[in-house]
């Protein structure tokens, strides 16, 4: 009968756990999103357009998708705010919204139809940067950098910037016909924050610059250390924690390490039994028949750089 208790107990706790944040949630339901712009039948000049709409008591995000005629749908992204600012090419599209939060939500709104319209006027448009991504950390440095095409342009403007130590324009092309650049390797000269910047241009007026960071990293990450379990030690549980530890990175710019744990019954590690990789300095494994292991850790940073593998070590499982 104890035994029954604690387990009615456990469910009840549980219920109530689960049950606890659609209490306090409010019910949103049967509330609607009043949207204020674009409205039915908006025309929109350019490639930009702004999603506005009124913030729903009780409401935590906001559920939007963009649909393109003939196309599908565009967009489907969930906004913590009452607002949604998105870059697209020209014709008719229709969007819709709804409201969640935890434990409730409201229906879609109809949806609304709108249309893209280019426009010579390139003031109040903006360049989509494409690749590389914002903040990518990488060790290569022969970079292609492309961005979307904008209509009624004459041409692109890019600028490079390496950001260390303040800022230093080491590039600017103008006149670019396409919608890619490539640099070759000499311009960056050491590891860095690089900032590169494209703004579209016509006879009559340009966007503003569209801006993005990224971080060359050359500097491999130093040798890991193994802590535990010590060469040769005897282990009678199978399942075995291993530790390590990372060396101080010198580098300029320093990006997040993963590190991976290599386990192999053959000490040159022809063959491999396990390999996992995790950020931290400790992975659990456990062995399915006895005999000597041998282990190893090698440390790969978020360029890509990656360290000598350390020292390994054996484990005999009995």
């Amino acid at each position: 009968m104890k035994k029954l208790n604690n387990i009615t107990i456990l469910v009840v706790v549980l219920f109530l756990s689960f049950a606890c944040d659609d209490i306090l949630e409010e019910d949103i339901t049967n509330d609607n999103v009043q949207i204020i712009s674009p409205l039915e039948g908006t025309l929109v000049e350019g490639n930009t357009v702004q999603f506005l709409w009124k913030e729903v008591s009780g409401a935590d995000k906001y559920r939007i998708q963009i649909t393109k005629r003939e196309k599908g749908l565009e967009v489907d992204s969930l906004i913590n705010a009452a607002n949604f600012v998105y870059n697209l090419g020209p014709g008719d599209y229709q969007w819709r919204i709804k409201a969640e939060n935890f434990a409730y939500q409201t229906d879609y709104i109809f949806p609304v139809s709108f249309k893209m319209q280019a426009s010579d006027n390139l003031t109040n448009q903006s360049v989509i940067l494409k690749t590389p991504s914002e903040n990518i950390y990488t060790n290569n440095k022969n970079l292609i950098f492309t961005w979307e095409g904008l209509s009624n342009v004459d041409g692109y403007a890019f600028v490079f910037i390496k950001k260390l130590e303040g800022e230093q324009t080491v590039l600017e092309k103008n006149d670019i016909g396409a919608t890619s650049f490539n640099i070759e390797a000499s311009v960056i000269d050491e590891d860095a924050e690089y900032i590169w910047s494209v703004k579209a241009v016509n006879a009559t007026s340009q966007t503003p610059f569209s801006k993005r960071s990224l971080f060359i990293d050359t500097v491999t990450p130093n040798q890991p250390t193994l802590s535990a379990p010590v060469d040769k030690v005897e282990i009678s549980p199978s399942k075995v924690t291993f530790n390590w530890a990372n060396g101080t990175d010198s580098g300029t710019i320093q990006s997040a390490i993963t590190n991976t744990l290599e386990i192999s019954d053959d000490i040159d590690f022809n063959t491999l039994l396990h390999s996992s990789s995790t950020s931290n300095n400790s992975l659990e494994y456990e062995f399915s028949s006895t005999g000597t292991y041998y282990w190893r850790v090698r440390a790969i940073d978020g360029a890509t750089n990656k360290s000598d593998y350390s020292i390994a070590r054996s484990v005999i499982i009995k």
